[in-house]
């Protein structure tokens, strides 16, 4: 978000004995696992492209009346300065040397552990991250376009100051655990993810280290994949960018997004830390599965999708993040363990 503002200051803990690794409740951890050497990717990144999904017989089920949902113009890159709302939708949002950075990206792969994915940075240490600007929504057809969409400065490096902000916001004494990078601003918190697959009638437990019931015998109806993941992102705005007929651009957004797991590290009943939000044992496999009108059909089975988060929204807004705020919104505690999807044909 872009204004002014004048928080206070964000106590950091910078504890050596308690880095982000050995703390309790922040994500995957990968020094509990045997990784051996794997590959490590620094990316300068600009992009441009569009996409299209097509629903061939529409809501009748007759050819003729096909729809699509289309992203036309898809840019991303990382702006130098904030982007205004009437650049959103330019052929051009971005300059050749406005490149969007990440950082540290290592991935390790082994026959037992499965694959770890670790990314350390996304964007820079000043909080400017990856931008994302889109021309046109399109839904149904090419004719009808629903506006476009900015998300401006994507990075899992909190900045002190905006930190501040949600506390003084929200009435809350949140801080960030020290990275061990002497970063002067703020804290990065890295994302971890990890995919193991299992395979049909195997039953022999599988050695993951610090991950839960990962250890367990894991189903032997079908090859299952079990992801997961933690990560915190820290986003500037959030935009849907609409114009009226004389072609004058608005927006409506959210502005300064945290998305993390509030962690309470000294057993006060109170979140003191930010945590990383985590995706835990998630299954994926495909699966014979009856409809909901009784047919057997082949579905995509996502079991136990149980993702834990804190949101916090600093201004819900219309036109200007600062003068056309409605207000803040915070939701703590999501926690969606249990839930199962099932996706496939009608």
């Amino acid at each position: 978000m872009h204004g002014q503002f004048s928080p206070s200051p964000v106590t950091r803990n910078t504890d050596a004995a308690n880095p982000q690794s050995e703390s309790v409740g922040f994500g995957l951890d990968p020094n509990s696992l045997n990784l051996t050497e794997g590959i490590e990717l620094n990316l300068e990144i600009q992009v441009s492209l569009d996409m299209t999904y097509v629903d061939p017989d529409g809501l009748s089920g007759n050819e003729a009346d096909s729809g699509i949902l289309e992203l036309n113009g898809i840019q991303i890159g990382s702006k130098e300065s904030p982007i205004d709302v009437n650049n959103v939708r330019n052929e051009n949002l971005f300059e050749p040397n406005e490149l969007a950075l990440v950082q540290n990206l290592f991935i390790d792969v082994d026959p037992v552990q499965g694959m770890f994915i670790t990314i350390e940075e996304i964007g820079d240490d000043q909080g400017n991250g990856i931008d994302i600007g889109i021309q046109d929504i399109f839904l149904g057809t090419r004719e009808k376009s629903a506006g476009g969409l900015l998300i401006e400065d994507i990075s899992n490096f909190v900045r002190d100051d905006k930190l501040a902000q949600h506390n003084q916001l929200f009435s809350m004494g949140l801080q960030t655990l020290d990275d061990g990078k002497n970063t002067e601003l703020g804290n990065w918190i890295e994302f971890r993810s990890q995919v193991l697959t299992e395979e049909v009638g195997n039953t022999t437990s599988v050695s993951v280290p610090d991950l839960g019931s990962l250890n367990e015998n894991l189903p032997g109806f079908g090859a299952n994949t079990t992801i997961d993941a933690s990560f915190a992102l820290y986003i500037d705005k959030f935009a849907w960018i609409d114009s009226d007929e004389q072609g004058v651009n608005r927006e409506f957004g959210l502005a300064a997004i945290m998305i993390y797991d509030g962690l309470d590290t000294n057993g006060d009943g109170i979140d003191d830390t930010v945590g990383p939000a985590k995706l835990s044992e998630m299954k994926i496999e495909t699966v014979d599965h009856v409809s909901y009108d009784g047919r057997n059909v082949q579905a995509l089975y996502i079991e136990n999708l149980d993702f834990k988060a804190d949101i916090s929204i600093a201004s819900i807004y219309v036109g200007d993040p600062v003068t056309g705020s409605l207000g803040a919104l915070q939701i703590q505690g999501i926690d969606t363990a249990g839930t199962s999807v099932w996706i496939y044909e009608h």
